[in-house]
């Protein structure tokens, strides 16, 4: 009955007064709800692709401005409104469409609104003042010594203001400019230093960008590159006094055509690039700096540093270092890979055996880049068959990308590469010691200050020249389209195209199969839509990344893909549905996360009934909101979630008589109660919700993080019940206007609590109220930073 009354009071309203505009909503209902879509649509995807740009300037050491930040919390809501609103048109809750057309349109105003305020003058983000003028991640250096003090001369000096620094791939050409840019910074001459990594795919568009994110600037992208130079040449101007290392150039451009200033004596800037190629640098008209070959006692002294020196006392293996040494004519890739694959190896006939490994991969070779190319092979024909291949799985991304370590151990995870007996939590442990033991072995390098690992040039080449018949690998190559089919060979396992332009996926592929392909990794392409019969050449398909690409949907033919184990569809904002999926019964992995799918209720989303059949079902993120866990309760195997409850009965729904999960993130009531992927802890996050004393709330075991933000009813976290909050280590409270007190009677669960935020909480009389001959000592033990706003 509560339901009718809005709609009459709406309709005494219609008959008192402009009856001519209600008319208007009730005749033109239709294309009200189709501008509501549209601009639903059209918010999501600018935050889909905001998203997408924050997550590229985290790797510049950029961080979002207080208003963005605010932006998305507007954005939150809005949408959140408009999930309300939706649910309205599809349950048909109002009695005339005039009312529900004005609730729609006020709806749809709001959301343009928002869209619009999305023009952020400078960008979307700003320094963090913890990356600024920070010394840059680099090994002890050994050697090149007059290499960088020639350097160094010629940027303190005003003879040179563009430096060339030449010399073979594996020779130590960034390792020597690190070293010189922190050196640098130990200087007041300059007010800025600039490094960017061109890489082999040159493009004019994206080290413009690069540039301007280093100076805390935005390029708009639809300037052309004649404007954006001119801004980006202006922005250069107004730093003066600055150094730019273009790091890793490939092939001659011009400096006008991109935006970069000449160096003056009056700009006092100075311009410093490494290539690999010999005329690069000179045609450019660059001074050149050739890095030489280590000497033999140079080699000697970077590779004990390596191995390390405790081997050295051994009178019968110093000469058969040296002698192993000596193989690697000088090139410090060389030596730093051998180091690392005999580290702590003290059995002569072992190092005898290394040297006639090594002399039968260089033999006859006479060219020294390709010396490197086998001084490498011997240290990957010495990694255990497992961690070859889990190397060899880095080169299917693009060439100098910062690979996230958790991201890549899962993608080892679900090739099966990590021994899948175990736990998800021990595959991960397992997949930590693979990478720690590959950057002892110096085939792959850290990031400094991010979970990330690098592969060098020489690396990655050898990797795709290992798998050249089995790996199609394109990806970051700026394709508009998918390779020609003379690429796809028969015996292709696995094919990357992931960070491209690609907008359409072939009509036909000349009735090929490639029955051993089963990876295919397209993600962060401008993909709409993928041909009907597209899937029905890929037959054992077991790994499909169609992440944060522009798909509205999915073919059909998907349903076939009986051996499919992972399906990722995160950032997918445009994708509404999903065909049938009843028959993956292999799948393992589904993400959905920031994706546009609709709530699991409606026919527009998940038909009811799907998630249940899934039953192998291990990883699920699913940011839509779900009226009904029931689906959810028939995966046993569900070990990792991300999920947003409608209210706290489908929580409990969901966490009852369930076995512990290892990795969650839940959100119970409005939007933003979770920054989903903001924590690696195990986190549920309440918002906008009524909690009742007595109200029964089961929380999933091995809870570590608790918020609560604008919750009524709630006077005490004691309303919530914590009892499977035994590892709990942070705690948020937040407007929860009726709040008296944190707890109201001892709690040993807030022992373990490392830290509590609080915030507008205009109620709140003390922290801990303790009854009569009870005391508090001790609840806090645990806590090291507590916040109050």
């Amino acid at each position: 009955m509560a339901e009718l009354i809005g709609p009459i009071l709406d309709v005494i309203k219609f008959i008192g007064h402009n009856a001519k505009k209600y008319l208007k909503f009730q005749r033109k209902f239709t294309e009200y709800v189709d501008d509501f879509n549209q601009a639903q649509a059209d918010l999501r995807a600018k935050e889909a692709d905001f998203q997408q740009q924050l997550e590229d300037e985290h790797h510049f050491g950029k961080t979002p401005k207080q208003e963005v930040k605010r932006w998305f919390e507007k954005v939150e809501q809005k949408l959140g409104h408009a999930q309300h609103v939706e649910d309205k048109i599809s349950k048909g809750k109002y009695l005339f469409r005039s009312c529900l057309g004005k609730l729609v349109d006020e709806a749809t105003q709001a959301m343009k609104e928002v869209h619009a305020e999305g023009n952020f003058s400078g960008g979307l983000v700003v320094n963090d003042p913890s990356t600024i003028a920070v010394n840059l991640p680099t090994p002890e250096v050994v050697g090149a010594t007059n290499v960088r003090e020639i350097i160094y001369m010629y940027l303190m000096g005003d003879a040179v203001g563009l430096i060339g620094v030449g010399g073979m791939g594996g020779i130590g050409k960034t390792t020597i400019m690190k070293d010189v840019h922190n050196r640098l910074l130990k200087e007041s001459k300059f007010r800025k230093l600039i490094w960017v990594t061109v890489s082999q795919d040159f493009d004019i568009r994206r080290l413009q960008k690069n540039i301007a994110f280093q100076l805390g600037e935005e390029l708009s992208d639809d300037d052309d590159a004649i404007v954006r130079a001119g801004k980006l040449s202006k922005m250069l101007r107004g730093q003066m006094r600055y150094v730019l290392i273009l790091d890793d150039v490939w092939e001659r451009f011009s400096l006008e055509d991109v935006g970069i200033l000449e160096p003056t004596t009056n700009n006092g800037c100075k311009l410093v690039l490494t290539t690999r190629s010999e005329r690069v640098a000179e045609s450019m008209g660059f001074k050149k700096v050739e890095v030489p070959c280590f000497s033999m006692e140079e080699a000697m002294n970077l590779f004990l540093s390596k191995v390390g020196q405790d081997m050295l006392p051994n009178p019968t293996l110093e000469p058969l270092m040296k002698l192993a040494v000596r193989e690697c004519d000088g090139l410090p890739l060389a030596v730093v890979s051998l180091a690392g694959c005999m580290r702590g190896k003290s059995d002569p006939r072992m190092w005898e055996n290394a040297i006639d490994e090594l002399r039968g991969n260089i033999r006859n070779i006479n060219d020294m880049e390709d010396k490197v190319y086998g001084c490498l092979k011997f240290s990957y024909d010495r990694l255990r068959g497992i961690d070859q291949d889990c190397l060899l799985y880095c080169a299917l991304y693009p060439e100098d990308h910062e690979i996230n370590k958790n991201e890549i151990i899962e993608y080892w995870m679900e090739e099966g590469l990590i021994d899948e007996t175990g736990s998800r939590k021990a595959m991960g442990r397992s997949g930590h010691s693979i990478l720690q033991k590959l950057k002892e072995n110096c085939l792959l390098e850290r990031v400094q200050d991010r979970p990330c690992i690098k592969m060098h040039d020489l690396v990655r080449d050898m990797a795709l020249h290992i798998t050249r018949k089995r790996f199609l690998v394109k990806a970051g190559m700026q394709l508009k389209e998918v390779p020609n089919m003379e690429e796809w060979g028969e015996d292709l396992e696995k094919v990357s195209l992931m960070r491209n332009f690609i907008s359409t996926s072939p009509q036909t592929m000349k009735c090929l199969k490639f029955p051993k392909l089963t990876t295919l990794l397209l993600s962060r392409n401008a993909l709409k839509e993928i041909p009907e019969s597209f899937f029905e050449h890929f037959p054992n398909l077991k790994i499909l990344d169609l992440s944060y690409t522009r798909l509205q949907s999915l073919p059909n033919s998907i349903s076939f893909l009986e051996k499919l184990t992972v399906l990722l569809l995160r950032g997918c904002w445009n994708l509404k549905s999903l065909p049938c999926l009843s028959k993956l019964q292999a799948l393992k992995k589904l993400d959905l996360g920031r994706s546009g799918i609709g709530e699991i209720t409606h026919l527009t989303g998940i038909p009811t009934g799907t998630l249940s059949k899934l039953c192998r079902l291990q990883y699920l993120p699913i940011h839509s909101k779900l009226r009904s866990a029931e689906d959810l309760r028939e995966l046993n195997k569900l070990e990792v979630f991300e999920g947003w409850f409608h209210n706290v009965g489908v929580l409990n729904t969901f966490a009852s008589n369930r076995k512990p999960l290892y990795k969650y993130s839940i959100r119970v009531g409005s939007p933003a109660a979770v920054d989903h992927l903001s924590t690696s802890r195990n986190i549920v996050g309440f918002r906008g919700i009524k909690i009742d004393v007595g109200d029964e709330i089961i929380l999933p075991y091995g809870i570590e993080e608790l918020s609560l933000l604008e919750c009524r009813g709630v006077r005490s976290i004691n309303d919530i019940g914590l009892r499977n909050a035994t590892a709990l280590k942070g705690c948020e409270l937040g407007d929860c206007s009726e709040l008296e007190s944190v707890i109201s009677s001892k709690c040993d669960q807030f022992q373990t609590l490392g830290s509590l935020n609080l915030s507008e909480l205009e109620n709140l009389k003390v922290i801990v109220e303790v009854g009569a001959g009870e005391s508090s000592v001790g609840i806090f033990s645990s806590l090291k930073k507590i916040g109050f706003q």
